[in-house]
């Protein structure tokens, strides 16, 4: 009879062979460590299954989650959750996302035991997304994949096939990696902050930034959130039409006029229409 192998908790196996994480560097470490060990090679998309059988982690249980897309009910098991009823692209980040988990819940064992200072919660939530990126989306073949077909959004909708991974996530790695400079911004119709602490009956939502990020290439400057833009603009067109829209066309904020090349695409998010927009300057 064949002998059953044993759950191996990654993280703990990192740690042990290298030592307690010292940077954030030591994170995409790590990635390597679990690429290695799981002899995946240059293959796309990127197969988790191969990271299972190594270790010898149960594969990830879908449940219906509320609040949250993925859950690492046990590390000493391996047990992850993932929300079914998201798309198998963001499942597919989320268990990148527990992977990382797994290394900083190793990591927590060993702070305790030595009463190290741990790592700040927003920060390592951040980093785990960092390293499920480098995961699903290697930085040595994305690279050459934008250097080949530059950035678009019809180009992120190719690695988005490529890499199995959902547009938004495609879209901030294409931001990360590229050397062109250039800002994602997402708009969705909400009432401003002020507005709901003084009195939303008497306020309409306008189409406004929800959150935005530029690369270190970025030179238009500071992009406020929450600033709504007018029912005219190119942004109003796309979350109208339902359609993409290209063109050049201007924004004004903080007193500064930016003109940029933008490209917007209506995206449904949950039973909300919202607007992902490309921005370059011109």
């Amino acid at each position: 009879m064949s002998q059953q192998l044993s759950y191996q908790h990654p993280g703990y196996a990192f740690l042990n062979r290298y030592g307690s994480l010292q940077g954030e560097e030591d994170v995409f470490y790590y990635v390597d460590f679990l690429r290695t060990e799981a002899n995946l090679g240059d293959a796309l998309p990127v197969n988790l299954s191969k990271i299972y059988q190594r270790f010898c982690i149960p594969a990830p249980i879908r449940v219906p989650l509320d609040e949250q897309q993925g859950i690492l009910l046990n590390s000493y098991q391996g047990l992850i959750l993932i929300r079914a009823a998201d798309p198998i692209v963001r499942q597919r980040f989320t268990e990148g996302h527990e992977l990382m988990e797994l290394l900083f819940d190793a990591q927590a064992d060993i702070q305790a035991e030595f009463n190290l200072e741990p790592w700040d919660e927003a920060r390592k939530e951040q980093l785990c997304d960092a390293g499920a990126a480098e995961l699903l989306m290697p930085r040595s073949s994305f690279t050459r994949q934008v250097a080949r077909l530059g950035v678009s959004l019809a180009a992120a909708r190719k690695f988005a096939s490529i890499y199995q991974a959902s547009l938004l996530a495609t879209l901030i790695r294409m931001l990360e990696l590229t050397e062109e400079g250039c800002a994602l911004v997402l708009w969705r119709y909400a009432l401003k902050p002020t507005e709901i602490r003084r009195d939303p009956s008497q306020a309409a939502p306008k189409l406004r930034i929800g959150w935005c990020k530029t690369n270190a290439q970025w030179q238009g400057g500071y992009i406020p959130k929450d600033k709504s833009i007018g029912a005219d603009s190119l942004i109003a067109q796309a979350y109208q039409t339902g359609v993409a829209q290209i063109a050049e066309t201007a924004f004004r904020w903080g007193g500064k006029q930016i003109d940029c090349h933008v490209e917007a695409l209506p995206l449904k998010m949950g039973d909300q229409t919202q607007v992902i927009s490309l921005l370059k300057l011109v």
